[in-house]
């Protein structure tokens, strides 16, 4: 049986960070530590700034006083885009009883000139539809690596299937709150044919996404230690093909560009590449 995560109360002295994400002004992350215990996490580094329990994916720190802290600093800070779950997901399951980003998005109503962005790969996010409605300028985008459900158990373990978060997708689309989708990070061999990125875009399309955004996977040395070895005991006609994508990524990220935007033409969506 798999051990259940960590998770510890801690204090924050701020909240909004600011971002280097384009058309992003201040990161949020409400949480220190993810257990969706993704393979491909390129969040790892966040190690470097605290004391952790244990391994980056098996525990989490709630930040208890993150509503009001942000409300503090609301007051003080230039107005800007806002953005919540850039390293660590607001709607990991700890939200579920902690429920930190939905106070902290109840502390955002009313703040004038804060506009809202939200990304994720949880559908609990649908829970707080309520609140969502009444920031009104706010758009959740959802994570996607794979439709392939047995591949998403082995490298997302801990996160919601994906058509849990096409289902979800849809009814905030329903409720009239903005989504989009962010194919990420694009898993080579796995996710990489043009055939694979339009059935990713068409799902994202029908789920109501009004743009796609597609990123390459990152071979951080953490990433290699976590996502290689999985690679190799269940795909092993693979593994050749990661260590040739990490010996030369420009070459592939050019063609994937084009791969791409080929599967977004015959999908019929708006894509933009973050590579």
């Amino acid at each position: 049986m798999p051990q259940e995560p960590h998770a510890f109360r801690l204090r924050c002295r701020s909240l909004l960070t600011r971002s280097g994400i384009p058309s992003v002004d201040y990161a949020v992350n409400p949480y220190f530590g993810c257990t969706h215990g993704c393979a491909y996490c390129y969040a790892t580094f966040m190690l470097k700034f605290r004391d952790a329990p244990g391994p980056w994916g098996s525990f989490v720190g709630v930040k208890e006083n993150a509503a009001f802290v942000l409300a503090r600093e609301l007051a003080r800070r230039k107005p800007g885009r806002i953005l919540f779950g850039t390293v660590c997901d607001a709607y990991q399951p700890a939200e579920a009883g902690h429920r930190v980003t939905r106070e902290c998005l109840r502390a955002l109503i009313g703040a004038r000139g804060f506009g809202v962005g939200i990304l994720t790969k949880s559908d609990l996010v649908v829970r707080d539809v309520d609140v969502l409605a009444e920031l009104g300028q706010v758009r959740v985008g959802f994570s996607m690596t794979t439709l392939d459900d047995d591949l998403a158990r082995l490298v997302e373990p801990g996160a919601p299937p994906p058509r849990s978060r096409l289902e979800a997708m849809r009814e905030l689309a329903r409720a009239g709150v903005a989504v989009w989708g962010f194919i990420a990070p694009v898993l080579p061999t796995f996710s990489d044919s043009e055939e694979t990125l339009r059935a990713l875009m068409v799902a994202l399309r029908d789920a109501g996404a009004d743009r796609v955004l597609v990123d390459t996977l990152n071979p951080y040395p953490q990433v290699r230690h976590r996502l290689w070895p999985i690679i190799a005991r269940h795909y092993p006609d693979r593994a050749a093909a990661y260590e040739m994508y990490r010996a030369d990524r420009a070459a592939y990220a050019s063609a994937l560009a084009l791969t791409a935007a080929n599967a977004a033409q015959s999908a019929g969506v708006v894509v933009e590449m973050c590579f």
